[in-house]
């Protein structure tokens, strides 16, 4: 076909300022990125180098029904029988582009060629096989050759558009879920982007006209963008990707890539690798675009307002702004792909301030006289070795944890000497004053003290080279 106004030789590619290639089936035959080796065998196939030409490679039969709606002319089009239609070149560099399917949705796209890669935009330091070349035995034709020519239009925009599409009506879901799916690919679109109404109709209806499963009543599905944005005028509820991510029963995160392909950037995205330490009380870690912030309570990691001082604190940069709402969805999947780390008791925060109660009443200011607790110093503590107990003032502790710059609960402090040390709060009296003061037994704090703190002193010497190196890159 076109023999006489199409590139069908290795030398009509290079008399066009295109380098090629000699290739046996797919596998090059010289270095093809440094040579440019004009030499070419009875047999041999054409290697494309796409400088200066970008190659749109459909790996999915789905996306042709998309192209059809949504990518504009080209005057390049080929591939080979058993994958026809499946290359489209345009002038012009593009950047390099893999449309892969998530692990979680894979049992989808089981049956499919390529499995769950639907498409690439293939530019720069690749290569495609080109016409006049043939690959397992199969000739590669071209079946549009009007010219190689630049798009007219956003070609990323469009192609991510095919792609987006071609992967909802592959996971098209049965009867009974497929309101709540086009309702909710709607709603995401009208909450995302500045798409009109009428456009969003036709996204989601050409989405369930064209569904792999098919739905016989997809015209029922026409207007789901409209609904959605006068939904999102009158202030109610609107379904979107987590309604998504509930009817597939994949993490919400694996949606958010599909809808990346449109350009949608979901906040959540920044918020990834949450850690669980299962310690009492528990605390958190997560990156935040790729930097790290411990989250010291439940309570702090619930609250976005408290993530947000967090964010500024730690990294020293502005938090992005999120409803509340937006955060709670967040936080689902941040859980769902959670990492749970067992903490040794020696390692953990509550054992850090066991270790420091016990230094703090084995202190220097320690007395064996019990009116030194009437001292204007809340650090006293009174050794009363006839009761066998130590008697200290709670203010005295809790400034001494903030001194080491040991943030803490109270409620969760004290729940921790009740139940380690078995302490307990009492009243001291001399000459006629009153004091509020704790007590716990000298033999339980001595059994702590006795105990294997090897663990506790190494972390603390990693704690402070962390907090070191961090000191060297904040200056």
């Amino acid at each position: 076909m076109f023999q006489n106004n199409s590139l069908e030789s290795p030398k009509a590619w290079i008399h066009e300022g295109y380098r090629v290639f000699p290739c046996n089936d797919k596998s090059p035959l010289v270095k093809w990125q440094t040579e440019n080796k004009k030499i070419f065998y009875d047999g041999n196939a054409i290697g494309l180098y796409l400088q200066g030409v970008t190659d749109f490679d459909v790996d999915n039969p789905v996306a042709h029904t998309f192209i059809k709606e949504y990518l504009g002319k080209c005057g390049a089009i080929y591939g080979r029988l058993s994958n026809p239609n499946s290359h489209y070149l345009f002038k012009g560099d593009y950047e390099f582009k893999q449309f892969v399917i998530p692990k979680s949705l894979e049992k989808h796209f089981e049956d499919y060629a390529h499995g769950t890669t639907i498409g690439e935009i293939r530019n720069g330091e690749h290569y495609s096989i080109v016409p006049n070349s043939k690959i397992n035995g199969e000739k590669v034709e071209w079946s549009n050759f009007t010219g190689i020519k630049e798009y007219d239009g956003d070609l990323v925009k469009d192609i991510g558009l095919i792609m987006f599409s071609t992967a909802m009506a592959i996971l098209y879901p049965v009867k009974g879920a497929r309101d709540n799916f086009c309702t909710a690919i709607a709603g995401a679109l009208a909450k995302n982007t500045d798409w009109d109404a009428s456009y969003i109709d036709s996204v989601v209806f050409n989405i369930a006209k064209n569904a792999v499963t098919k739905d016989e009543n997809y015209m029922q599905k026409n207007g789901k963008g409209t609904n959605a944005r006068n939904a999102i005028k009158g202030k109610k509820k609107v379904l979107g990707m987590p309604t998504l991510a509930e009817l597939l029963n994949v993490p919400l995160a694996d949606i958010v890539v599909l809808f990346s392909w449109i350009g949608i950037k979901y906040e959540g995205e920044i918020f990834r690798n949450l850690k669980i330490y299962n310690t009492v009380p528990k605390y958190y870690e997560m990156e935040v675009e790729g930097k790290r912030i411990r989250i010291m309570n439940t309570k702090d990691l619930m609250s976005y307002a408290s993530i947000q001082v967090i964010i500024e604190e730690q990294l020293l940069k502005t938090a992005p702004m999120i409803t509340p709402k937006q955060w709670r969805e967040i936080r689902q999947g941040l859980y769902d792909n959670c990492k749970v780390v067992e903490v040794p008791i020696e390692q953990s925060f509550t054992g850090i301030i066991q270790h420091h109660f016990v230094n703090f009443v084995k202190s220097r200011s320690v007395s064996n006289v019990k009116e030194d607790l009437f001292d204007s110093s809340f650090g006293k503590i009174w050794a009363d070795h006839e009761n066998k107990r130590y008697v200290f003032r709670l203010e005295g502790f809790r400034e001494d944890l903030m001194r080491y710059r040991i943030s803490f609960e109270q409620r969760q402090m004290t729940a921790m000497l009740t139940d380690v040390f078995k302490a307990k709060p009492i009243k001291i009296y001399s000459k006629k004053k009153e004091i509020r003061c704790w007590e716990c037994s000298i033999e339980l704090v001595d059994k702590h003290e006795n105990s294997d703190w090897e663990s506790y002193n190494e972390m603390n010497k990693v704690r402070f080279a962390e907090a070191m190196q961090k000191g060297k890159e904040n200056f």
